[in-house]
C-alpha cells in the first residue's frame, strides 16, 4: 500500500512528499516556542464552577523577553471536539522562569473535562513579536461540592462518571477527526482511497505515526496491514490517499474495512486512535 497526504491549509507546518517536516518552520517554532509548557492546573485537579484555578506557566530563560498576554478557557464535548468557553484573562503578565496567574471557571459552567490556552507573546526589540500557544492538560469541573464534618469533600458529579470524564479525553485524545464515507462506499482494489483529517486547533493531538487498514468480519477486527508508519507532526485539515492493495491471503469481499490512525499526544507518553468509517471492498 502507498500513502500520499495532501495538505488543505496553508497554514499546515508539514508537507509531506516523503513524509518531511518543514525545517525552517521547526528551526523557527523551536526558536520562539521552544522549552514553554503549562504545569498547573493538571489533571489530577478538580475544580468548582465559580471557583478559582492558578495557570502556572514556566520557561527554559534565553535571550528573548516572554509575556503571558491570554487565557483562554476551553472544554471537551461530549463528541470529542474542544468548545471554546471564553477569554478569561487578558493582560501582560512577565514570563522569567516561572509565572502564576489566578483565574475563575465562569459560574455557568457545568461538569466535564477542561483546559486552558495560553497565549505567550515574544517581545522582539521592544515590539510584539511571534505568539506561542499552549496548552495546559485537561481538569475536571464540577457543579457543586459539599465538606463534612470530617473534612471529606464530595462533589455533586461522581469523578469517575464517564458521561463527565472520558478517560481517553483526559489522555489529550480529542479534536481530531477522519470523515465518515458515504454510506454504503465501495471501493476497488488500486483505487486511492481518500481520508479526510480534520484537526481542531484547540486539539491535544500532535504527531501521526502509523496508519493501518483493518478488516471487520465475524469474530474479533483485524489488520490487513500498515499503510504507512514513522512521525509526521499534523496541523488542521489534511487528505490522506491510499493506494488501495490488499494481499490475496487476506482479502475477502465479505465485511467492512476501515483505516485505524495512531496519533500522538501532547500528553507525555499518551497514544491516541481515531477510525475512518467503514467501506467495502471489490476487485
Amino acid at each position: 500500500m502507498r500513502l500520499s497526504l495532501t495538505t488543505a491549509t496553508l497554514f499546515a507546518f508539514t508537507l509531506f512528499t516523503s513524509i518531511k517536516a518543514d525545517d525552517s518552520i521547526a528551526i523557527a517554532m523551536a526558536k520562539f516556542c521552544g522549552g514553554l509548557d503549562l504545569i498547573a492546573p493538571t489533571e489530577n485537579d478538580v475544580f468548582v464552577a465559580g471557583g478559582d484555578v492558578v495557570v502556572t506557566a514556566t520557561r527554559v530563560p534565553n535571550e528573548l523577553k516572554k509575556t503571558i498576554t491570554g487565557l483562554d478557557l476551553y472544554k471537551v464535548n461530549a463528541d470529542g471536539k474542544p468548545e471554546y468557553v471564553k477569554n478569561t484573562w487578558k493582560g501582560s503578565y512577565d514570563l522569567e522562569t516561572k509565572a502564576s496567574i489566578t483565574d475563575t471557571i465562569p459560574q455557568d459552567q457545568g461538569a466535564g473535562l477542561y483546559y486552558f490556552r495560553a497565549w505567550i507573546t515574544n517581545m522582539v526589540d521592544g515590539q510584539h513579536g511571534p505568539d506561542c500557544i499552549k496548552l495546559s492538560r485537561t481538569f475536571k469541573v464540577t457543579t457543586g461540592s459539599h465538606t463534612n464534618e470530617s473534612g471529606f469533600v464530595s462533589y455533586a458529579e461522581a469523578l469517575d462518571d464517564v458521561n463527565y470524564y472520558k478517560p481517553e479525553f483526559a489522555k489529550g485524545c480529542f479534536g481530531l477527526e477522519v470523515r465518515e464515507f458515504a454510506k454504503d462506499q465501495v471501493f476497488r482494489l488500486g483505487d486511492h482511497v481518500p481520508l479526510y483529517i480534520d484537526r481542531d486547533s484547540a486539539s491535544q493531538t500532535e504527531s501521526l505515526v502509523k496508519v493501518e487498514l483493518y478488516q471487520s468480519v465475524e469474530g474479533p477486527d483485524h489488520s490487513v496491514g500498515v499503510v504507512w508508519q514513522g512521525q509526521s507532526s499534523i496541523q488542521n485539515a489534511f487528505i490522506l490517499k491510499d493506494h488501495l492493495q490488499i494481499d490475496k491471503d487476506k482479502f475477502t469481499t465479505g465485511g467492512y474495512y476501515y483505516y485505524k490512525l495512531d496519533v500522538t499526544s501532547q500528553v507525555k507518553g499518551e497514544m491516541c486512535s481515531f477510525q475512518s468509517g467503514v467501506f467495502k471492498v471489490t476487485t
